[in-house]
Formats: C-alpha cells, sequence, structure tokens
C-alpha cells in the first residue's frame, strides 16, 4: 500500500515557493505514489493549506493539471538522459552507473523505509495509467523512449570510438538491452521490495556487455591467450 506523504514536512519544503508550483509539486508527489485516481485536488489543497478553489483557479480542472505534471516529468526525465549519457565526459560504464544511481535517487525518495515497495518512477506511473491518460499519457512515453534510444546510440558510438567497445559492436543490440533495463527498473523494485537486485542486474549487465563487445581490453586478453599457446 503505498504511503502517505508527510503534510507537515510538505508544507515546509515547498512554503517558499509561489502557489501554483507548490500546487504542481505537492500534485506530482501524490500521483507518482497514488496514481490518477489515487488523489484529488482536496488532497492537494489539504496538504499545502489551500482551498480547492484555489487549485481549480490556477489549473481549471484535473486534465489541465495532469497535463502540465506530465509535461513537467518529461522535460525532468529529458534534462537527466541527456546529461547522464551525452552531457558529462566519461566511459560508457561511468555513465550506466550515473544512470542507475539517478533512479536510485527517485527510488529511496518514495520508498524511505526499508520493504517499502512503492511507485517512485514518474514514467512507470504513467504507463500504468494509460487507460485513463490515453494519448497525453503514450505520447509522453514514446517521447522518452526516442530520448534513451538517441542518447545511448549515440554513447555507444562514442565508446566504440574511444576504443571501449570493439569496432563490430552491434549499436542497436547495446542501445535496447540498455534501454529496456533501464525502462523495467521500477516494476522489479516492486517485486523485490529493495533497488539492490537493481544494481546487481546492471553490474551483471555491465559484464556481459564487456564480454561480448568490449574494445582494447578484450582484444589485449585475446592476443595474451594467443601468445601464451605459441
Amino acid at each position: 500500500m503505498a504511503t502517505k506523504p508527510d503534510r507537515r514536512r510538505k508544507a515546509v519544503t515547498t512554503r517558499a515557493m509561489p502557489t501554483r508550483e507548490r500546487i504542481k509539486d505537492v500534485a506530482g508527489e501524490l500521483y507518482v505514489l497514488r496514481g490518477h485516481d489515487g488523489f484529488s485536488f482536496g488532497d492537494v489543497a489539504d496538504t499545502i493549506g489551500t482551498t480547492r478553489a484555489n487549485i481549480h483557479h490556477h489549473f481549471g480542472n484535473k486534465r489541465q493539471l495532469m497535463s502540465e505534471l506530465i509535461d513537467g516529468f518529461v522535460a525532468d526525465a529529458g534534462l537527466r538522459i541527456r546529461r547522464i549519457w551525452v552531457g558529462t565526459p566519461g566511459s560508457f560504464a561511468d555513465r550506466l552507473e550515473a544512470n542507475v544511481a539517478d533512479l536510485r535517487r527517485f527510488h529511496d525518495h518514495f520508498n524511505p523505509r526499508p520493504g517499502d515497495r512503492n511507485v517512485w518512477s514518474p514514467l512507470s506511473r504513467i504507463r500504468l495509467d494509460l487507460p485513463v491518460l490515453d494519448r497525453l499519457g503514450i505520447r509522453a512515453l514514446e517521447r522518452i523512449d526516442r530520448l534513451y534510444d538517441d542518447c545511448i546510440r549515440r554513447a555507444v558510438r562514442e565508446a566504440i570510438a574511444a576504443g571501449e567497445f570493439a569496432p563490430e559492436t552491434s549499436v542497436d543490440d547495446v542501445a535496447q538491452l540498455v534501454r529496456f533495463a533501464l525502462l523495467s527498473c521500477a516494476p522489479m523494485t516492486q517485486d523485490g521490495g529493495g533497488f539492490e537486485e537493481i544494481e546487481r542486474l546492471f553490474t551483471s549487465l555491465e559484464r556481459t556487455l564487456l564480454s561480448a563487445w568490449g574494445g582494447r581490453a578484450r582484444r589485449a586478453r585475446r592476443g595474451g591467450a594467443r601468445a601464451a599457446k605459441g
């Protein structure tokens, strides 16, 4: 069962925000935890200490609020994906580990106690709510899927150029494996009740990718083995 957000803590952390941003901030947290049908304007109003009429004044209806929340989720995810995969120098392994660490921060925020099994990914929550959100949610997920694919492909090509992956590395295969694994993290943590299994999964994935397509280190190992046989 989803935990209830700490209203006193939330009131303190959002007090300095303009009212409209406070509403979006609290509504975003409630949405990720509870889903589209699990929170109301009244819940948001009670959490930040305002009225439902004030929320209607800023957002009109729930569909408008959801549209802005989803736009914000997509924009935030896009910034983080670009920063991790193309905006920060580092090896492919470094970028993969950075993405896992970024997802862990979301998990720990929405699952503060050991054994919590709350939904923690905004994208995963959108996916669960597609019957309600329809095209609004579908377009958001498609945008993030394309962005992940483009950024990871670019990172794979850079890793090939740097010698981390061999020239014959399949950009398609690596990008698809990594993208699908990253987008599947949220439901896996609900099965296991923790993020540690996800970290082990990506350690295994990293080893598998390097074993299959490792660049200079792989060629050096092969050369050493041939020399030993000779």
